[in-house]
């Protein structure tokens, strides 16, 4: 299977704190029961995306694993998103305990509000 296919490449992840600020910032702001999405135009031609989970959430295991099931997600809805976009995805502690469908659900209600005025 291809690497591309199957995970998200490095250049499609945000990784620096400044980064995150700047979307904290000047990106639109959605809620959804298990995540905040923060979504900001970048000037590149591929969408990017950063995953905060607190320690509140669980523990190390179950943090790993919700940044798993939101990076998968991402990979495969990134065309429902406008094109060259920065996601950050803050996530909630009801998204320990929610199902993989059920947080794609609410990432795909988030990315068609968007435009919307985004507030819920």
């Amino acid at each position: 299977m291809d690497e591309h296919r199957s995970s998200i490449s490095k250049r499609e992840r945000l990784r620096k704190r400044r980064d995150f600020l700047e979307i904290y910032g000047t990106g639109e702001k959605l809620h959804t029961p298990y995540f905040v999405l923060f979504l900001s135009k970048n000037a590149l031609l591929h969408h990017r995306l950063g995953i905060t989970v607190s320690r509140k959430i669980g523990s190390a295991v179950v943090r790993n694993r919700i940044k798993r099931r939101l990076r998968e997600i991402f990979r495969r809805n990134k065309e429902s998103v406008s094109p060259s976009s920065d996601l950050v995805v803050n996530v909630k502690k009801r998204a320990a305990t929610a199902s993989s469908s059920e947080l794609e659900r609410a990432f795909l209600e988030a990315a068609r509000r968007r435009g919307q005025g985004g507030k819920s």
